[in-house]
């Protein structure tokens, strides 16, 4: 089964990218802002937040199976016209968009509340409905054509490490995922395919050192390449409860 993650991931990401249309209201991120700003706890707004709260469990398994902004990123195979070493996340880009995006909400959200148009916090999972009328076919179609362009432009999710809201959110969590690869650091004969199929452009091979093995990068997506990519079948993911001990017991062995 784990040999073919890989596919079922790619099933789910195009299944959820053909899905989008249809419910754009209800999968895309960008309208937790405006259920902030009505007060309302919609069905995006628990989606999501249902990501994050699992993210110190599973992972960025809602960026790497559900996200149609990161699969239509993948759809340009990492091409990216400017190229960048391997390199961690910039912290103070990827702080201005969550402070802006949430900032920016809850304050026209007080100003709604004390100008009388709402009364406070309200659960309202149908808020948004899944008409897409045709302001919300072209709010889809830039977004859409904006991650096409990104992909093009920075490669291998370059967007969804540095401007994506919610990414950075659950990148957080992901800290202390308990689901990461493994990796049989005696097995591997360090080929480097797995770094060069990831979908984030991972530094993995810096985890094959003796003793280590455990791909523990908060941007890690659980895609399964790096799984079926490694000829040696040195790769598996797994849930780890203590790293820790993980290590040590290597070492011992």
């Amino acid at each position: 089964m784990l040999k073919k993650l890989s596919f079922w991931n790619t099933v789910s990401r195009i299944l959820f990218l053909l899905l989008t249309p249809a419910f754009f209201r209800w999968f895309n991120f960008g309208f937790i802002w405006h259920s902030i700003y009505w007060g309302v706890v919609s069905i995006v707004v628990m989606v999501w937040f249902g990501f994050i709260l699992i993210s110190p469990l599973f992972g960025r398994i809602g960026c790497g199976w559900f996200c149609f902004v990161g699969t239509t990123q993948d759809l340009c195979f990492g091409y990216g016209i400017f190229r960048q070493k391997k390199r961690k996340p910039m912290l103070w880009l990827r702080m201005i968009m969550p402070v802006t995006f949430l900032a920016s909400s809850i304050t026209f959200f007080f100003l709604n509340k004390n100008g009388g148009m709402i009364g406070g916090i309200r659960f309202l999972p149908g808020l948004f409905s899944t008409e897409l009328n045709t302001h919300y076919q072209h709010i889809w179609i830039y977004d859409t054509l904006g991650a096409l362009l990104l992909g093009l432009l920075l490669e291998k999710r370059w967007a969804c490490k540095n401007l994506c809201t919610m990414g950075s959110f659950t990148a957080i969590g992901s800290t202390w995922s308990r689901l990461i690869p493994v990796i049989d650091t005696k097995a591997c004969n360090q080929c480097g395919r797995c770094e060069s199929v990831c979908l984030v452009n991972l530094p993995i091979m810096k985890y094959t050192e003796p003793g280590n093995g455990l791909v523990t990068n908060s941007e890690c997506t659980l895609c399964g390449r790096c799984v079926d990519s490694c000829r040696k079948e040195a790769i598996k993911i797994r849930f780890v409860w203590n790293r820790k001990k993980y290590r040590e017991q290597v070492s011992l062995s």
